[in-house]
C-alpha cells in the first residue's frame, strides 16, 4: 500500500492549499487508515485543482484500501474465531495453582545428564 501513497503524493501539484495536507499525508504512509482519511479530505476540499494523474492514483489507491481493509477484518473475524475455540477446547483444562504438584511432574521426567551425541554420519 505504501506504493500506491507515495504514488498519490508523489502526483500531487504542490501549492500554498496542498501543502499542508500532503505533509500529513507523508507523516501517515505506513497507517493506510489515517492516510486514507487525509487523502480522501484533500480531495474533498480540492478535488478542481487535482489533475487527473492525481485522480487516477487516488482511484487506484482506494480500490486497494477497500481490498486490504476487506482482508483486515476477515483477518480479525478468524482469529476471534479461533480464539473463541481455543477458549472452548481449554475450558475444562484446569492447572493447579499448587507448585508442589509442578514439580512433581518435573521429578518423574528423566532428564539425560549425557552430553550430546559424538557419532559421525
Amino acid at each position: 500500500m505504501d506504493s500506491y501513497a507515495i504514488n498519490v503524493i508523489n502526483s500531487i501539484t504542490i501549492g500554498p492549499d496542498t501543502k499542508q495536507y500532503i505533509q500529513k499525508m507523508k507523516k501517515y504512509i505506513s497507517d493506510p487508515d489515517s492516510f486514507h482519511g487525509h487523502m480522501n479530505s484533500l480531495v474533498a476540499s480540492s478535488q478542481n485543482n487535482l489533475s487527473k494523474t492525481t485522480l487516477n492514483f487516488i482511484r487506484e489507491y482506494n480500490n486497494v484500501y477497500q481490498a486490504w481493509s476487506r482482508e483486515q477484518t476477515l483477518m480479525q473475524m478468524a482469529n476471534k474465531f479461533d480464539a473463541d475455540n481455543i477458549s472452548d477446547l481449554f475450558d475444562s483444562f484446569n492447572v493447579s495453582p499448587n507448585v508442589d504438584s509442578i514439580l512433581k511432574g518435573i521429578s518423574k521426567t528423566r532428564v539425560s545428564r549425557k552430553g550430546p551425541s559424538k557419532k559421525k554420519f
